[in-house]
C-alpha cells in the first residue's frame, strides 16, 4: 500500500524559500523607490508652500522678506511665556526670512514670539524650557526655535540641529566676493556688498541697516538692500527661483553664525556686525558667483559684462548643484558651514534626492532641477532681470525648455 506524504520534502522547502527570497529581492527596490518618491513629493510640497508664503508676504507688505532683518527689541527682562526665564539682557531680535514667513506657514504663535517685544528670543540659565546650542546657536530660547515640519525635507540626512531644523535656502543673489579668470580678486569698485544686492541680481537681500562701527573698525553705515517686489522680476516670475534645498542649511531662525548673546543691545558696537550680516546670506541662502563655463575663451572677451570690466573665473565644482570636492571629506554630506568661506562654497542647492533638487519659483510653481544643469541656466534662474544684472554674459537668455 502506497504511503501518503504529510508535508514538503527538503528540496521543495528550499525551492519555496528561494522563490520567496527572489520575490522579496525584486520588491524591496520598488518599495524603497516608492518611499523616496513620497519623500521627494513631500519636500516639493514644502518648497511650494514656502514660495506661496513669500508671495503672500509680498502682497501684504509690498516687498519680499530679507535674508536677515530686525523683528524688534526686547528690553523688559521679563518673559511672560516662561516665567523661569529671568534676568534677560536687552537684545535686538535679529532673524531670517524663515521668521518673516511664519504667519503664513501655520506658525503664528512662533511669529508673535519674534515680533512682539514683550517676548525675548534669548534664554537665561534658569529657563525651565531650555536654550539652544550647537548649530542652532547658543542661548536662543527654544520657543523661538521650534522644529517645524514645513522647514524639513524628509530625505535630508543631516539632523545635527536639536532646534530649528531646516533644509531650505532662499535666492540671495550674487556673492560679492568674486575673482576674475586669472584668479585675482575683482576690485570692490566693480562688485561689492551694495551692488550685489541690486534687484536684478537676486530676490532676497539684507533688511538690517548696520549703522555702528566697533573698536576694530568693523561695520558699515548701510548694508540694507533695496525693496524687491514681484513686479521687479522682469524675466518672468515662472523663470525666477525663490527657494531650493541644501543639506548644509543651518536652523531657520539663526541669522548667520550669531549666538543669542551677539544680539545684546548693551554690547552691540562690540560685535562684528558686518560678518554676521554677510554670513547670513550664505547660511540660509544660495548665491551665484561671477563664473562662467567659457572662462578664458578669447572669443568671449568682448562680451563679458562691461559693468564688471574683467572676464569671469572658471566655474568651481563646489558652486554647482550638489557640488562637492575631489575627496570623500568634501562630499556634500560631509561638509558643514563653519565660517564665511565654507558658507560661500556651500551656498548652492543640494539634496539627498537622486540627480537634483526641488526648487520653488516666484509664481508658486515647483520644479525638479537636475544637478547637471548648465551654470548659466542656474545664474539665469537666480537673476530677476538678467540683462541688468552683473552676470558674466548678460545677453544670455534662458530657454524654459532647458529645465
Amino acid at each position: 500500500m502506497k504511503r501518503e506524504r504529510n508535508g514538503f520534502t527538503l528540496v521543495e522547502l528550499l525551492v519555496v524559500i528561494t522563490i520567496i527570497g527572489i520575490l522579496v529581492g525584486l520588491l524591496l527596490p520598488a518599495i524603497t523607490a516608492a518611499r523616496e518618491t513620497a519623500r521627494k513629493t513631500q519636500c516639493a510640497n514644502n518648497v511650494r508652500n514656502i514660495a506661496l508664503a513669500t508671495i503672500q508676504h509680498e502682497n501684504n507688505k509690498g516687498q519680499l522678506p530679507g535674508y536677515v532683518q530686525k523683528f524688534g527689541v526686547h528690553s523688559s527682562g521679563i518673559d511672560p511665556s516662561d516665567p523661569s526665564n529671568t534676568s534677560i539682557d536687552p537684545h535686538v531680535k535679529l532673524g531670517t526670512w524663515g521668521v518673516a514667513l511664519l504667519s503664513w506657514l501655520d506658525a503664528q504663535p512662533t511669529y508673535e514670539h519674534w515680533t512682539e517685544d514683550r517676548y525675548p528670543i534669548k534664554a537665561s540659565s534658569g529657563s525651565d524650557l531650555g536654550a539652544t546650542d550647537g548649530v542652532a546657536g547658543l542661548n536662543f530660547h527654544t520657543l523661538a526655535a521650534p522644529n517645524l515640519a514645513i522647514f524639513q525635507c524628509p530625505s535630508n540626512p543631516n539632523t545635527d540641529a536639536e532646534n530649528g531644523r531646516n533644509s531650505y535656502i532662499a535666492n540671495n543673489g550674487l556673492c560679492h566676493i568674486a575673482f576674475d579668470d586669472s584668479g585675482s580678486a575683482i576690485p570692490a569698485t566693480a562688485i561689492n556688498l551694495a551692488n550685489s544686492q541690486d534687484r536684478a541680481n537676486g530676490a532676497f537681500n539684507s533688511k538690517y541697516n548696520v549703522t555702528s562701527i566697533d573698536g576694530k573698525g568693523n561695520g558699515v553705515h548701510a548694508s540694507e538692500g533695496p525693496k524687491v517686489r514681484l513686479d521687479d522680476f522682469k524675466d518672468g516670475q515662472g523663470n525666477t527661483m525663490l527657494f531650493s534645498e541644501n543639506v548644509q542649511a543651518l536652523p531657520w531662525h539663526r541669522a548667520g553664525l550669531i549666538t543669542a548673546d551677539s544680539l545684546d543691545v548693551a554690547t552691540a558696537t562690540d560685535k562684528d556686525v558686518v560678518y554676521s550680516v554677510e554670513t547670513a546670506r550664505y547660511v540660509h541662502g544660495m548665491v551665484w558667483h561671477y563664473e562662467d563655463i567659457q572662462s578664458g575663451d578669447a572669443t568671449m572677451a568682448s562680451f563679458w559684462n562691461a559693468s564688471v570690466g574683467v572676464g569671469p573665473a572658471a566655474v568651481t565644482t563646489f558652486h554647482r548643484i550638489n557640488g562637492g570636492g575631489s575627496t570623500v571629506s568634501d562630499e556634500i554630506y560631509n561638509k558643514s558651514i563653519t565660517d564665511a568661506l565654507t558658507g560661500r562654497q556651500l551656498a548652492r542647492p543640494s539634496s539627498a534626492h537622486t540627480d537634483g533638487v526641488n526648487i520653488g519659483m516666484a509664481d508658486g510653481a515647483t520644479k525638479f532641477l537636475t544637478e547637471s544643469v548648465d551654470y548659466r541656466i542656474y545664474q539665469a534662474l537666480l537673476t530677476p532681470r538678467g540683462k541688468s544684472s552683473l552676470v558674466p554674459w548678460p545677453e544670455y537668455i534662458l530657454d524654459p525648455e532647458a529645465l
